[in-house]
């Protein structure tokens, strides 16, 4: 009886692997099914059942999660645009050691953070959506122009003046990409 209740506990803790509103909607009634299945069958059936079910459906479930979601590149965008920011302080930085370990730590950390957030940025073969392209175009230049302002003003923030420059040159080149990107993707109206 005590293989049991532990056999049960870590399937209810492996049945929290799966997707958010598909373990809140089933994730109770699966325990109470393994607990009714021990009453039934030996457990190495039970077990080896409940196994497989893990393995092939948690997969799946995180598919169909990713699928239905409407996309939203905000996220993933503002980190490669952070993450490209940090390697061009670290390039700009010469030969000062500070700058380089800074302008690194920002550009891996950011990076990290939007290969995660690409990943789940939409849905599975989800459509790079091109129409925006002219909002980064003009961000860039409105970013730099607030940190002119802002040096203007007196705010002695120039390393984050310096980040956020950078930051705005790839914001830019990224509009301008998109828009390259739709240019050329869209059939000739005659």
């Amino acid at each position: 009886m005590n293989e049991e209740r532990l056999a049960v506990r870590i399937y209810g803790t492996l049945v929290g692997l799966y997707p958010g509103r598909f373990r809140d909607e089933y994730g109770d009634d699966m325990v109470q099914l393994m607990r009714d299945q021990y009453d039934d069958e030996p457990a190495w059936r039970v077990c080896t059942r409940a196994a497989a079910d893990l393995a092939l459906s948690i997969p799946t479930q995180h598919l169909e999660a990713r699928m239905n979601r409407t996309p939203n590149h905000t996220v993933p965008l503002l980190y490669t645009a952070i993450a490209t920011a940090g390697l061009l302080l670290a390039i700009a930085g010469g030969t000062n050691l500070t700058m380089l370990i800074v302008g690194l730590c920002v550009a891996v950390g950011a990076g990290a953070m939007a290969v995660v957030a690409w990943r789940r940025a939409g849905p599975v073969g989800a459509k790079i959506h091109t129409q925006s392209w002219w909002k980064f175009v003009l961000a860039g230049p409105c970013i730099v122009a607030s940190v002119i302002v802002a040096a203007g003003l007196g705010v002695e923030a120039w390393f984050l003046g310096l980040l956020l420059v950078l930051g705005a040159v790839v914001i830019t080149g990224f509009g301008l990409l998109l828009g390259l990107v739709r240019l050329t993707g869209q059939p000739q109206r005659r």
